[in-house]
């Protein structure tokens, strides 16, 4: 027979916290590499980029940005003839 050994929970102990620490370590590495980037533009953009305007149908149209109107009401970015 072998002779029996005391009971050490110190190491098991020890064994059971590195083994989370390094669960913890990994699941964050982890969570990192599968990141989402969102931006998001505030504001209205002209749908015509090539300048300042354009002609169509005899007129020249404009735009004219997003503004606060009365009452405190947006106004949303448009094209205005010139």
């Amino acid at each position: 027979m072998k002779p029996v050994q005391p009971y050490d929970g110190g190491k098991i102990m020890k064994k059971i916290a590195m083994f989370f620490a390094a669960l913890v370590c990994l699941s964050s590495i982890a969570s990192t590499a599968n990141a989402v980037v969102v931006n998001v533009e505030v504001g209205d953009q002209p749908y015509y980029v090539h300048g300042p305007g354009y002609w169509a149908g005899g007129a020249y149209l404009v735009w004219v940005p997003g503004h606060w109107g009365p009452h405190h009401h947006w106004v949303h970015g448009h094209y205005a003839r010139r």
